[in-house]
């Protein structure tokens, strides 16, 4: 659901956070004198937060996963001063029977558009919320500009009202829902993808999005 933000070139490396390479570190010691010994070298490489990359949101609270991006934050989602991973509130991902402690950047790679976070369901690894902000392509077009470009590949249903707010509503295929929200300059994206064996009826997971954005609206800007 990213078509219609700001976007820019960026490395599909899905799963990847951070890549080290050991490339010409050495891996034996030898001794001057006498036999020659082997020891295992001790490697230290700094932490992302040692290295200078940002791990808290504007207030200060530390984000719930270590961050190894250093544009995770870039102009291509600071549209809103809105963090999905720190101020989403804990009530509404359980309310869904969301595992809070299944956290996980939304991003793959560095400088993406998408600046939130993932989670998983309890008892159901497989199935997951993502809920995560990007600035809009045309900001002056809101909404209707969001839904003009995203025509294609979704299937649109009519737009709700969510705590005196509009809010899109669209699916992309079995098992996914996604709605949409605009804050600022950007919109917020709540996504729920099932991948049970039978897939609930798009109106069930639907459902589940409006709910989690029931308790979730408020903390919105």
């Amino acid at each position: 659901m990213l078509t219609g933000l700001r976007t820019s070139p960026r490395t599909k490396a899905a799963g990847l956070l951070l890549a080290v390479s050991l490339a010409g570190l050495p891996l034996t010691a030898c001794t001057t004198t006498g036999e020659a010994q082997t020891s295992p070298s001790v490697i230290s490489l700094p932490s992302s937060e040692a290295a200078g990359i940002r791990q808290t949101d504007d207030a200060g609270t530390p984000l719930p996963f270590e961050n190894s991006f250093p544009d995770r934050w870039s102009n291509n989602n600071d549209g809103t001063p809105y963090e999905p991973c720190t101020q989403v509130p804990a009530a509404a991902l359980r309310t869904i029977n969301i595992d809070v402690n299944t956290v996980e950047d939304v991003a793959a790679s560095n400088h993406q558009t998408a600046r939130g976070c993932t989670w998983r369901f309890d008892g159901d690894r497989l199935s997951s919320l993502s809920h995560f902000v990007g600035n809009l392509l045309r900001p002056e077009a809101g909404l209707d500009g969001y839904k003009e470009l995203n025509s294609a590949g979704s299937t649109w249903f009519a737009d709700t009202e969510i705590g005196g707010r509009r809010v899109l509503s669209a699916s992309m295929g079995p098992g996914e829902c996604s709605m949409i929200v605009q804050s600022g300059d950007a919109v917020v994206v709540t996504t729920i993808v099932r991948y049970d064996a039978n897939h609930p009826p798009i109106e069930t997971v639907c459902a589940s999005v409006e709910q989690f954005l029931n308790r979730a609206i408020n903390s919105i800007p």
